[in-house]
């Protein structure tokens, strides 16, 4: 029987192969896993102002994706319209996973709620997940005879009127106040401000009977004994306020709480997204990480993707619960 003999070309093209096999094989897990990222620079969206703990998360969050994914990760703020126009501009960029967003409860389930927009966020995004969870806080001026949310009752009678501040109109923190207002049947007036931190300074000057407002803004305030914190507006007690009990261990049935994670333009590639989970899931137990979380007034978890689109399923319609609750109408 005539033996064949593989041509030079093929001995060749075999003993290339074998050699990138080889090469392949040697390989850390984590760098086989590179080429979908691999070189190529990702735009991680910020649907916030600079400053505040949402864009100091989502600065560290695209540092600690730099390595693991061997690429550039840029940050760019894109706020404006409770959060909207950033998410909007993320919906509109191309299915490849090197635009990303990073995700809060006011943009993603309190504005679908109250407001017609332009895009869906279950259907228009793709969650990758969330990292972090937390609680907005109920600050009164330091002078205010308020020691509890019910003593607010109190005050209305004497006032007539309270006058309460959030970081924006139709935002986690607005639609705390007006429950807090159905709840407690006090009359309120609701004052929107362009963030936390102008809100903040008004309740200190006395200007609001409270805020609601992220625990990060009011933290170095309540330390220099200019502000005094009522309640936590989040399903557990601040791990910097342990003292503090939640809205609903003070009798007003709320378990919602603020939270942060990673979302893409619905269409990104299945293995970049898993990619991106694996990369999240991995942060979320590292120290250092988790340190950071922490000190920003969050809690830092890990929820896969599956369990934040049901949350946000649920959410939405909570929300859409206590817009009509507070007679808030979809614009």
């Amino acid at each position: 029987m005539k033996r064949e003999v593989a041509s030079p070309l093929t001995r060749r093209a075999l003993c290339t192969r074998l050699a990138a096999w080889s090469a392949l094989a040697a390989m850390p897990p984590a760098l086989r896993a590179q080429p979908a990222y691999a070189s190529r620079v990702v735009k991680l969206v910020i649907p916030t102002a600079p400053g505040g703990s949402v864009d100091s998360i989502g600065r560290f969050l695209a540092d600690s994706l730099t390595r693991p994914l061997a690429t550039t990760v840029i940050v760019e703020n894109r706020a404006g319209a409770g959060g909207t126009i950033g998410i909007q501009s993320v919906v509109k960029s191309p299915a490849d996973g090197l635009t990303l967003v990073v995700g809060i409860a006011a943009t993603m389930s309190v504005q679908p709620a109250v407001n017609n927009l332009p895009y869906n966020a279950v259907k228009d995004l793709a969650p990758v997940a969330v990292f972090a969870q937390g609680g907005l806080v109920i600050a009164v001026p330091a002078a205010s005879p308020a020691q509890n949310v019910k003593d607010l009752r109190t005050l209305a009678s004497k006032k007539g009127e309270l006058a309460f501040g959030s970081g924006g109109q139709a935002t986690f923190g607005h639609l705390t106040g007006e429950l807090l207002k159905a709840e407690l049947g006090i009359p309120m007036r609701h004052i929107p401000y362009r963030g936390a931190a102008p809100a903040v300074t008004d309740a200190m000057a006395g200007l609001l009977d409270f805020a609601v407002v992220d625990a990060f803004s009011a933290a170095p305030h309540v330390q220099s004994g200019k502000l005094r914190i009522l309640a936590i507006a989040g399903p557990n007690r601040h791990n910097s306020f342990p003292q503090i009990p939640t809205l609903s261990e003070a009798g007003v049935p709320f378990t919602r709480g603020t939270w942060i994670g990673l979302f893409a333009p619905a269409g990104v590639p299945q293995d970049m997204l898993d990619r991106l989970t694996s990369e999240i899931k991995n942060l979320s137990t590292q120290a250092e990480f988790r340190a950071q979380v922490q000190t920003l007034g969050f809690t830092p978890l890990f929820m896969p993707p599956a369990d934040v689109s049901r949350m946000l399923a649920q959410e939405i319609e909570e929300w859409k619960r206590i817009a009509k609750t507070a007679n808030l109408k979809v614009e």
